[in-house]
C-alpha cells in the first residue's frame, strides 16, 4: 500500500512539474513578444514596435529644392559616384557626411541641380535598402508567429499527458519536452534578430536625414 501511495505521488508531481514546464514558456514567451507591435504598425503583420514607413518621401525630409523635375541623377557621373560610395549601409554618416562636403566643393557656382541630383538619388536607392529589409523583416515575423504557435500547441498536449504517459519511463514526453526546448530555443534566437532587424530602417532612415542636412548646408 505505501509502495502504491509513493507511485501515486511521484505521478502527481511529475504531472505538476510538467505543467509547471508548460505555463515557463508560456511566460517567456510572453516576455520575448514585442509589447506593442501591432498597435504600432500600419501593416497587421509588421513585427516591429517601430511604425512602419513603407516608403520615404522628399517631403518627409528635404527641405531643397524640388526634386520632381531634376532629371536623372545616374546622368552626371560626379553624384552617380557620391551616392554610390555613400549609399552602403556599412558607411556611417559622418564618412557620408564628408563625402557630401568634398563633393559640394568641387562644384562650381550652378551647384543646386547636382546637390539636388545627390538627394534625389539618395532617396531612390535608400528606399531600395529599406524595401528589402523590410521584406526580410516581415519573412522573420511569419517564421515567429509560426513558432509561438507550435510551442502554444507543444504547450496545450505536454500538458495534457494522461497519467500513464508521465510515467518514469515515457518516450513521449521526452519526446515533447525536447521539442518545447528546442522551439522555444529557435524563437529567442529569431527574436533577438528581430530586435536588431527592426532598428536597421531606423537607421537608414536617421543617416538620409543627416545627408539631407548636410546637401540643404551645401547649397547656402
Amino acid at each position: 500500500m505505501g509502495h502504491r501511495r509513493s507511485a501515486v505521488k511521484r505521478l502527481a508531481h511529475r504531472r505538476g512539474g510538467m505543467m509547471a514546464l508548460g505555463r515557463l514558456f508560456a511566460i517567456g514567451l510572453a516576455a520575448l513578444m514585442p509589447s506593442s507591435s501591432i498597435a504600432a504598425a500600419s501593416d497587421a503583420e509588421w513585427p516591429c514596435q517601430q511604425r512602419l514607413v513603407p516608403v520615404l518621401t522628399a517631403g518627409m525630409i528635404w527641405n531643397g529644392p524640388p526634386i520632381d523635375d531634376v532629371g536623372d541623377w545616374r546622368a552626371d557621373p560626379r553624384v552617380t559616384e557620391l551616392v554610390e560610395h555613400i549609399v552602403p549601409r556599412d558607411i556611417g554618416p559622418e564618412q557620408g557626411e564628408a563625402a557630401i562636403a568634398a563633393f559640394a566643393e568641387q562644384l562650381g557656382s550652378d551647384k543646386a541641380r547636382p546637390i539636388t541630383l545627390a538627394f534625389s538619388g539618395l532617396l531612390t536607392e535608400t528606399n531600395h535598402e529599406r524595401a528589402e529589409v523590410i521584406e526580410r523583416i516581415k519573412d522573420l515575423g511569419e517564421r515567429q508567429r509560426n513558432l509561438a504557435a507550435l510551442i502554444d500547441r507543444l504547450t496545450t498536449e505536454l500538458g495534457a499527458m494522461t497519467d500513464a504517459e508521465h510515467g518514469d519511463v515515457s518516450p513521449a514526453r521526452d519526446e515533447l519536452q525536447q521539442r518545447l526546448t528546442y522551439t522555444s530555443r529557435t524563437y529567442a534566437e529569431v527574436q533577438r534578430t528581430m530586435r536588431y532587424a527592426c532598428q536597421v530602417p531606423v537607421s537608414l532612415d536617421a543617416r538620409l536625414g543627416a545627408y539631407a542636412r548636410a546637401l540643404e548646408s551645401a547649397l547656402h
